[in-house]
């Protein structure tokens, strides 16, 4: 956690591993656990695909907000996201569906 604390103070966001690790850990909560074994989705796969398409997709804030989101820190994500103008608002919520079908797709 400390790690994606610092990399949220770079440009460039969190880095794929922290994405990675906290797409990881979501998984294998409650019903993102079930949702993910009853669409075929291999966790790793499915995070590292992830991990590629957040980094094109999505800006480096949004990134961020989405990492703390998958960690279960709601509250902080939401925070960043009420800091986006409507346009990245906008962005981070078609770049969270594409990201998804991409790799829910690739992994099956």
């Amino acid at each position: 956690a400390v790690f994606v604390a610092l990399a949220a103070g770079c440009d460039s966001g969190p880095s794929d591993s922290a994405f990675i690790t906290a797409c990881l850990e979501e998984g294998e909560r409650g019903a993102n656990k079930m949702m993910r074994r009853e669409m075929g989705v291999k966790g790793e796969d499915f995070c590292k695909c992830g991990a590629r398409e957040a980094r094109t997709a999505l800006s480096p804030v949004a990134r961020q907000a989405m990492v703390l989101g998958m960690q279960g820190k709601k509250a902080e994500a939401h925070a960043i996201g009420e800091k986006m103008n409507e346009k990245e608002q906008a962005a981070f919520m078609k770049g969270t569906t594409e990201i998804f079908g991409k790799c829910a797709g690739k992994v099956r």
